[in-house]
């Protein structure tokens, strides 16, 4: 399969489209679309994926993509179990860049959003105070109509130009070599993946899901991502762990089997690694950041 080039309707009466998402769970294909999108996960978590960057998200999560970036917001396990108890909400604004018309945002009083957008190829995750001021405004756009909601949207554009609030998500190689014309394959890895992660995964298994070599799937793989396949997967436990070391119910020693460690040792390495600290660190940190 292709990264879906997927459809944004804005309806017959708006130039974009503003969306609320209350559903089981979020679309979990490996996508992308002319359009830029500003998502706010309301409620929610799981894996976030955009360009080669990989991610936990959750409740709050406010994420700025540029037009043709593929990306992915991949809940956790639980909310493919049916549980009614459990469920996503989110709100999306999509838009072209140029549906104001060509010109627009050539003003010279409008430099700064032509450069959040340039930044947005690669992805942009909103944080702090800017956050909280755009989220808010998020809610009062889907109730607006005619040029408010046109002012809303410059509105939050501009708040999130002016701020140095944000973390970009992707690489740079990322955006200058991806080819939406040549993806075949990556949708499957990617779901084989995220099945499979908190048991042994072999090159040989992975390859097999889209019927290459082990060889031609590195090979493969690293084009499309610019990371090898062992270093995705890694990142995937990760952040898996990073979910169970919040919700505080299992050991760290349980914590790395349950994400694909075949001993403790390895997972604190790894974790440090990447995280940055040990994984009792990491929950010191969380908890020192979120007490009242």
């Amino acid at each position: 399969m292709r990264p879906i080039l997927r459809k944004v309707d804005a309806g017959h009466n708006f130039s974009f489209s503003v969306r609320e998402d209350i559903y089981p769970h979020l679309y979990n294909h490996w996508h992308y679309h002319p359009e830029a999108e500003l998502t706010l996960i309301r409620k929610g978590t799981g894996m976030r994926l955009v360009g080669d960057s990989i991610e936990r998200f959750e409740d709050g999560d406010l994420v700025l993509l540029g037009s043709n970036l593929p990306h992915l917001w991949r809940n956790d396990a639980a909310y493919f179990q049916g549980l009614p108890d459990l469920q996503v909400e989110a709100v999306a604004v999509h838009f072209r860049e140029d549906f104001w018309g060509d010109a627009f945002l050539e003003l010279p009083e409008l430099k700064t959003i032509r450069d959040l957008l340039e930044k947005a190829k690669r992805g942009i995750r909103i944080t702090g105070e800017t956050k909280s001021r755009i989220t808010a405004q998020m809610e009062s756009i889907l109730k607006a109509s005619g040029t408010q909601r046109i002012g809303y949207l410059l509105g939050m554009l501009d708040q999130a130009a002016a701020s140095r609030e944000f973390e970009l998500l992707s690489s740079v190689g990322f955006s200058k070599n991806y080819d939406l014309l040549n993806t075949d394959k990556i949708n499957r890895i990617y779901t084989y993946t995220f099945n499979n992660f908190q048991k042994k995964i072999t090159l040989k298994d992975a390859a097999a899901t889209v019927n290459i070599s082990p060889h031609s799937f590195c090979r493969y793989f690293r084009s499309r991502t610019l990371k090898t396949y062992g270093q995705f997967v890694l990142e995937v436990r990760i952040g898996y762990a990073c979910k169970l070391l919040i919700e505080n119910k299992m050991s760290v020693a349980r914590i790395g089997y349950a994400c694909g460690f075949n001993n403790l040792s390895n997972f604190n390495r790894h974790f440090k690694t990447l995280v940055g600290s040990t994984p009792l660190q990491y929950v010191r940190k969380y908890t020192e950041y979120t007490s009242p």
